[in-house]
């Protein structure tokens, strides 16, 4: 005695897991689709700092090589900060010393943080002649130097500083800046204010969306090719 359509077990199952494997291609979508889009808008943050005791948030600013946080020099390269440091000069030979391979040949680079202590830096580099003279520096007489008066910065900078929030930079973003307001400083960046891993998520949400989704394509696929097989 057969089974009434409506009953059939097979084809309730068969039902079942197509229906389940177009759900995990449609949740998949959307959650790619909304993190790709927030990824997507330029936005600026604001993180207040004191330059005396924050120095990780000073290093992010403008001008400032953080050789603490960022890939650990090379041997021969942290040979001469060592030096440099203690005695304002080093001058020696370091092989590939150009901006490609080091940060001191790199303009964009007038400081450096390096074992906890900020320093004015200049190289003069030659070949693989290279010499650096370097000169300590307070924290805070740095990010006067560096820094923008508030009035000064541009509005989408000054809405981020007066809201807490951040803001859309629909333009050419700005580099790295600091903001000064009344004797409080301001480090402004590019995404999430600082100590939030928003950009993190993303890299780690976008490839498991993508993988859900091609998992119940899969799954849809091959259901619809077996009812197919099985109907022939």
């Amino acid at each position: 005695m057969s089974l009434p359509p409506s009953i059939h077990p097979g084809r309730d199952r068969f039902r079942l897991r197509l229906t389940l494997g177009c759900v995990a291609v449609l949740l998949a979508a959307l959650v790619a689709f909304s993190v790709v889009g927030l990824a997507g808008i330029p936005s600026l943050s604001a993180t207040e700092f004191d330059p005396e005791t924050d120095h990780e948030e000073l290093a992010s600013g403008p001008s400032i090589h953080d050789a603490d946080l960022s890939s650990p020099p090379r041997d021969e390269v942290r040979d001469a900060l060592v030096i440099a440091a203690e005695d304002g000069r080093y001058e020696g030979t370091i092989e590939n010393a150009s901006d490609q391979y080091t940060f001191l040949g790199d303009e964009r680079y007038d400081f450096v943080r390096f074992e906890g202590a900020f320093y004015e830096f200049d190289a003069d580099i030659d070949g693989e002649q290279v010499v650096v003279e370097t000169t300590e520096r307070d924290p805070e007489s740095i990010a006067d130097e560096l820094a923008v008066d508030l009035e000064d910065a541009p509005e989408p900078i000054r809405e981020t500083i007066e809201t807490g929030e951040p803001v859309e930079y629909p333009g050419d973003t700005p580099g790295r800046m600091i903001v000064v307001d009344d004797g409080t400083y301001y480090v402004v960046t590019l995404g999430p204010p600082h100590h939030r891993s928003n950009a993190s998520m993303e890299w780690v949400v976008i490839p498991a969306a993508a993988l859900v989704a091609a998992v119940g394509a899969l799954a849809v696929g091959g259901l619809w090719l077996h009812r197919r097989r099985g109907a022939d």
